[in-house]
């Protein structure tokens, strides 16, 4: 009969251990770390065939940041630049969205609702790889694009 209770609370604290231990996934954490700042569109892979990002000539290139600091916690900004013959001054467009990573998957959330996923292919100090799905032709079905982006901050918000 002790035998048979020991087995038994052996069983019940196997089964009652939690995988939910708050132990943190290195590969996350070096995400979250490593994607925090400003980066420039470089490259972009459409169908197969590489790309050099189109920015405008004579502004700022486009580019996107990732923030999570006090006042901007999870905070993502996009800025493009608009392409403007007339303009005198470079018309940009930005974004906010909040960002939450969840392994080698960003979301990005408009409120509540989730408008976004990237897929972290690659993040280093000179290169951010991610993949997007996204009806870049407009012909009713996803595209995989793949974008490279390179540090670039021109307003020198981080360090």
């Amino acid at each position: 009969m002790k035998r048979f209770f020991v087995i038994l609370v052996a069983v019940i604290t196997f089964s009652c251990s939690s995988k939910d231990d708050d132990t943190v996934d290195p590969l996350e954490a070096y995400y979250k770390e490593a994607i925090l700042g400003s980066w420039a569109y470089d490259t972009v892979v459409v169908d197969g065939q590489t790309y050099l990002y189109d920015h405008v000539d004579n502004c700022t290139k486009d580019l996107f940041q990732f923030y999570n600091q006090p006042g901007k916690i999870f905070d993502f900004e996009e800025t493009v630049i608009l392409d403007c013959d007339n303009c005198a001054e470079c018309a940009s467009s930005s974004t906010n969205l909040r960002w939450e990573l969840d392994g080698d998957i960003i979301k990005f959330y408009f409120g509540e609702p989730l408008v976004l996923i990237y897929k972290i292919i690659e993040v280093n100090e000179t290169s951010f790889t991610y993949q997007v799905r996204f009806d870049y032709d407009d012909d009713g079905d996803e595209d995989l694009l793949e974008f490279t982006s390179i540090p670039y901050d021109p307003y020198n918000e981080f360090e």
